[in-house]
Parts: structure tokens; C-alpha cells; sequence
């Protein structure tokens, strides 16, 4: 049985007959007329090898196609550092932020800081009681407590694959409540782990009536505390409120997955000699994509591409230093694992191309080309780059069997 979009074979030399340049040239234009590019791109490039000098006007044409080629594929990969620095900045910019809160945090006395923003609480006390449910909610989660007060357990956060909360390694349950449900992975996610009231309104009720969403966020947020607090012995909260805005309480230790990912990553570029082990650690906090649950949320869409990038800039670097000391299965699993991020990104499957040549499982190596092949054309409208067409029709010459119709 012939293999599909490949050249034929030579019975009497048991190789592809390349010896014909008219036969290349008018197979090479069959294929491409047929819609299979890259093996019609494969015969013109072997057809350009055995081009004379005199051929100026052919070789100009095939020149100029892989020279476009090559000129995209550099401003795609300079797009990627780009977007890699990008987020490298806003993460390191982040942590800074965090810092500055919290140190000063540690300067200024809540309570002295409340006197200045707030009314005595002995003089309102009469109006407190005539105010309407609402107001007596938000003026008391506008009451900070002491230092000496503090004493909540640390939080354990994990942002990638799923959502989960724990406390002293126990999964928390949190609230039935969506809203409060968002508007905690939000906090996790934003500068300082805080956001403004009118912020989380738009948010989550950007139709309703101010009034009504002011409400709406209350009630959310006394729920999510509710959830947060349960079981912890305490008289404040992981919530506080000042000013008009929501913050996770500084004065609470938060790990997250995320936070190490990105110390590692950072560890890595600092330390060449312990890189390895570094991204190892990272790719294996990787679980999966950034907040889940808010896959088609505006405000996650970019840090979620951020983290994406730092992923697979990590498992290429994996990649390539496993297939360099051959550690094949682990190449193998570092360049699936970049393909299940992105089905299109070519140097994994060249990757895999090249690990199943090596191993002789030429069956597989076909079939990660097809693949290849085929998620370009449906995903992108593209066919391989000249680089992938090369290495497979390259092995071909090299390890086909004269029988092809067991494969």
C-alpha cells in the first residue's frame, strides 16, 4: 500500500527516484495543485538541489517562497520573547507591589489609620441601628483589627487545573455562591490581591442597578467569609475592607502554585548550572491551564497567555536538553506536554519526528508528521515549514523499508 502525500519508490534501487528534475518539478506542482503542500514543497525543494545555474528564473521563485517562510517564522519566535518578557515584567512588578503593602502595612496601626477615615463608632452608634441591613454590613467589614488580633491560619492557593483552597492541608469548602466564589479567584489573581468595590461590580453585575449590585457584592462577600472563617479560631477575617476596597488580609501568609512556578522560573534563569532541576519543579506545578473556571473571562485571558508562554519556554528547554543527553522518554513526555498546550507548535513534532527515528519506530515517526500535517492545515490553514518537509523526506531516504504495505 502507498503512503499517503509521499514520493514513489525505485524498485531497482529501493530509494525515491530523484534523478528526473522535470518529473520533481511536475510532481512537486501535482501535489500543491492537489492541496498537499508540504509534500509538493518537499519535490520543488529537492528540485531546487538539482537545479543548473541557467535555471535563474525557477530557483528566483523557490528562493523568494523560503526566504518569506523563514522571515515569518523569526517574527513569530521574536513575538513569543516578547510576550515572555512581558510577563516576566508584570509578575516581578506584582511582587513588588505585594511588598510594598505589606511593609507598609506594618507601619501604620489599622485602628489609628480607621480613626482617620471613619466616624467615631460611639457617636454613630444611634445611626448604625436605623441604618438599613446593607450599611450595617459594610460598616462592619470596615472594621480592621489589631495586630495582636490576628491570628488566622495560613492559606495553601492552587490556581492551575482547577481551583482549590486549603487550610493547614485540609481543602476548604467554600461558599455555594458563585459570585463569591469569582470574586475570590480575582483577588488571588490581581495586584495586591485586592480590588475596588465599583471594580467587582462591573465584574459580576455589570446590567444591574448600582444599588442593586452594591447589595449583591455584600451579600457575596459575607458568604465567602463565612467560608473562609469556618473552623479557624479568630476574630478577624482572610477578607478585610477599607476604603471602598476588598483585599485578602496581608497579615495572612498565602502560598500559590503560581507564585512558585514563577520563582522557580526565575531561579533558572539566574542559575544556569541548576536550571534543569528548577523547570522540572515548575513544569510539575503545571497542572494545567490558568483559572479554569474563568476560561472565557476577559480579565484572566492574559495572564493565563502569560503563564502559558513561561510554561512552554520551560519544556522546550527541557526538551531540548533531554534529546541532547538522550533521555528519549522524557523527551517524548516534555514535547506532549508542549502539544497538549498548543497542538501547532511545529518544533514539538519535529521533535517527535526525530526521538521515534532515532528509536527506529518508524511507523510512529510517519504518523507524528501526518499528525503534523494535519492540525496545521485544520488550526491554522498552513502546511509545515520547509525544516519539517526536509527532516521527514530525510528519514524517508534514509530508514524506509523496501515494504511499506505493513505500515
Amino acid at each position: 500500500m502507498d503512503l499517503p502525500h509521499a514520493p514513489e519508490f525505485s524498485a531497482s534501487t529501493h530509494k525515491f527516484d530523484f534523478s528526473s528534475l522535470p518529473l520533481l518539478l511536475q510532481r512537486g506542482l501535482d501535489y500543491i495543485q492537489q492541496g498537499y503542500q508540504s509534500d509538493g514543497l518537499a519535490f520543488l525543494i529537492l528540485a531546487r538541489e538539482q537545479m543548473s545555474p541557467d535555471q535563474t528564473y525557477l530557483t528566483t521563485v523557490l528562493d523568494a517562497f523560503l526566504q518569506r517562510y523563514t522571515y515569518f517564522q523569526r517574527i513569530q519566535h521574536d513575538l513569543q520573547e516578547v510576550i515572555t518578557r512581558f510577563a516576566e515584567a508584570r509578575q516581578d512588578l506584582q511582587a513588588q507591589t505585594t511588598r510594598l503593602e505589606s511593609e507598609l502595612s506594618e507601619l501604620i496601626n489599622p485602628r489609628e489609620a480607621l480613626n482617620l477615615s471613619l466616624p467615631s463608632l460611639t457617636n454613630t452608634n444611634h445611626n448604625a441601628l436605623t441604618n438599613s441591613p446593607t450599611d450595617q454590613v459594610h460598616t462592619a467589614l470596615s472594621i480592621l483589627p489589631t495586630k495582636e488580633d490576628i491570628s488566622l491560619p495560613e492559606l495553601t492557593i492552587t490556581c492551575f487545573g482547577h481551583f482549590e483552597v486549603r487550610r493547614m492541608g485540609e481543602p476548604i469548602t467554600l461558599c455555594s455562591s458563585r459570585g463569591g466564589q469569582k470574586i475570590l479567584r480575582y483577588l488571588v489573581a490581581s495586584p495586591g490581591r485586592s480590588a475596588s468595590c465599583d471594580k467587582l461590580q462591573t465584574l459580576l453585575w455589570p446590567e444591574d442597578e448600582p444599588e442593586v449590585a452594591q447589595r449583591k457584592l455584600h451579600i457575596a462577600i459575607s458568604v465567602l467569609r463565612r467560608s473562609l472563617n469556618e473552623g479557624a479560631s479568630s476574630n478577624t477575617s482572610y477578607i478585610i475592607y477599607k476604603q471602598r476596597v476588598y483585599a485578602l488580609n496581608p497579615a495572612v501568609k498565602i502560598h500559590t502554585d503560581v507564585d512558585a512556578f514563577l520563582n522557580d522560573y526565575r531561579a533558572g534563569q539566574q542559575q544556569p548550572e541548576e536550571r534543569i532541576t528548577f523547570y522540572e519543579r515548575a513544569c510539575h506545578l503545571y497542572t494545567g491551564s490558568f483559572l479554569t473556571e474563568d476560561l472565557y473571562a476577559d480579565w484572566s485571558f492574559l495572564q493565563r497567555e502569560q503563564l502559558s508562554q513561561i510554561y512552554l519556554t520551560m519544556r522546550r528547554c527541557l526538551a531540548n536538553h533531554y534529546f541532547k543527553h538522550k533521555r528519549y522518554e522524557e523527551t517524548i513526555h516534555s514535547a506532549m506536554a508542549i502539544l497538549k498546550e498548543d497542538r501547532c507548535d511545529e518544533a514539538a513534532h519535529r521533535q517527535l519526528i526525530q526521538v521515534y527515528a532515532a528509536q527506529n519506530r518508524r511507523s510512529e515517526a510517519i504518523q507524528q508528521y501526518q499528525r503534523c500535517e494535519h492540525v496545521l492545515r485544520e488550526e491554522l490553514g498552513v502546511q509545515p515549514q520547509p525544516e519539517t518537509v526536509t527532516l521527514f523526506q530525510t528519514f524517508l531516504c534514509q530508514a524506509m523499508p523496501i515494504n511499506t504495505a505493513n505500515i
